[in-house]
């Protein structure tokens, strides 16, 4: 099976997929006459004017931190790191491309999920991709929404929100107590498989916190979402910045092997294909610019107008890929220490923190942690939402499937970590595939007409 679902992504992740995403969000740039570059000052300003909706519900900034917590996973770390083993250090700067051109499709799902979104009966707004693609495109494309859903839905149970989540953590812990003891108390599970403690525990734990916070909403994850990820991600970004000032004097020649190796990749498996692929695949798993996650998050946004939610769904793409990922990459090619996987991440952080060991690595299995948990709490939201578009919005399916989505998550560390990566991946391409298509459908709706002379 893990042979079958790696193949299939090496099959789905090829030039027409990269073509696709690399290629729409330049021509939504020159569509919008470059506006989103343009205003991305300005989104950064009014940034911190959105921490208060116009009324009840989800406050702007409350989605946006929604859509942050679903975004800002182990990918940001574990994700980095494994892109770089398999691209090279040229990987880095595709996974920057892929998020500059990734503005202008945050842009437009976040003014296209406020332009295009359903009521439920207490008048709560909802929506996404499967909303903008019935109203903006008609009934006619009714399949294209139907597909969306399916597949985001099974991207939050079987991929990106529990599995690969709550393994990368379970498998930090786990290289973390090897390195200490030198060996783990290992449970043999009833089919015969043997499952290191630490893991098993992990995955409950996690399912467990997690559990309390699902069946709240979209409010009660926007609440603890606009605690738990402003502290999180600014908690990583200092430790990184530590990290990059003790070893400032090796900067310019990371950056310039970055550069060269861009578009001459050195002993890289697959050649510049491979560097394109592991740094657009990583850099869209990270900032998850056009999949249509954050469309669903911003849907629920109260009080704020469908250009102003497309500038500050953009920011999302800032702290994600431009700042986390961007930083994590430096980390780990400053300090020598690249390596796939939650090795080379610890490897890096115990490298470069001056602190006395263990202290680094715990600390890097913390911030995994808050990353992970997040992620978990944040998909199911992307996750049920897409499921109520396939169900009919009827309660009980919901119900079934968020338990389900525990259970995956108690799971997550008895699954192959390869296979699972593999899984997200398929889920994530194919979720791209009709949101993409919906945003170029829909692109005129996202330029204003100017009036004509003489007109009232």
């Amino acid at each position: 099976m893990e042979q079958v679902l790696e193949r299939l992504e090496r099959g789905l992740w090829g030039w027409p997929l990269l073509g696709l995403l690399l290629g729409a969000g330049l021509f939504l740039q020159l569509r919008l006459g470059f506006r989103p570059l343009r205003e991305l000052p300005r989104a950064l300003g009014e940034l911190l004017r959105s921490q208060k909706g116009g009324g009840a519900g989800v406050s702007p900034f409350g989605a946006l931190c929604t859509a942050l917590s679903a975004a800002i996973g182990t990918g940001n770390v574990v994700g980095v790191a494994t892109a770089l083993s398999l691209g090279g250090p040229g990987a880095l700067f595709w996974m920057e491309l892929s998020a500059l051109t990734g503005l202008s499709l945050k842009y437009a799902e976040g003014n296209l999920a406020l332009r295009f979104r359903f009521r439920d009966r207490e008048g709560r707004a909802y929506g996404g991709p499967f909303a903008y693609i019935r109203l903006g495109l008609g009934p006619r494309y009714t399949l294209l929404a139907k597909s969306f859903a399916l597949f985001g839905a099974l991207a939050g149970l079987c991929g990106v929100g529990t599995f690969v989540q709550v393994g990368s953590v379970s498998a930090c812990l786990t290289a973390l107590l090897s390195r200490w003891q030198g060996a783990l108390t290992v449970v043999k599970l009833p089919w015969g498989s043997r499952v290191p403690l630490g893991a098993l525990l992990t995955g409950l734990a996690m399912a467990a916190l997690a559990a309390p916070f699902l069946f709240g909403g979209m409010e009660r994850v926007s609440r603890v979402s606009a605690l738990l990820v402003p502290l999180m991600g600014g908690l990583y970004v200092l430790c990184c910045l530590w990290v990059l000032l003790r070893f400032r004097e090796a900067l310019p020649g990371v950056l310039s092997r970055v550069l060269e190796q861009a578009f001459r990749p050195v002993s890289v498996e697959g050649g510049l294909l491979g560097t394109v692929t592991a740094g657009v695949s990583r850099g869209v798993f990270s900032n998850e610019a056009g999949l249509g996650t954050a469309p669903i998050a911003a849907a629920s946004a109260e009080g704020i107008s469908p250009e102003a939610q497309g500038r500050l769904s953009m920011t999302a793409t800032v702290f994600d890929t431009l700042l986390i990922c961007t930083l994590t990459g430096l980390v780990i090619l400053v300090t020598g220490a690249e390596g796939a996987g939650v090795t080379g991440a610890l490897r890096a952080f115990a490298r470069g923190l001056p602190l006395p060991e263990p202290v680094p690595e715990l600390l890097v299995c913390g911030i995994l942690g808050l990353f992970s948990f997040t992620t978990v709490l944040g998909w199911s939201c992307l996750g049920s939402a897409c499921l109520d578009e396939l169900s009919g919005g009827r309660i009980w399916p919901r119900r079934v499937y968020l338990g389900f989505y525990v259970l995956t998550a108690a799971l997550a560390p008895l699954c192959s970590p390869a296979g699972v990566w593999s899984a997200a991946n398929l889920c994530n391409g194919l979720m791209a595939i009709p949101n993409v298509t919906a945003l170029l459908l829909l692109s005129p709706r996202l330029c204003p007409k100017r009036p004509r002379r003489g007109a009232a």
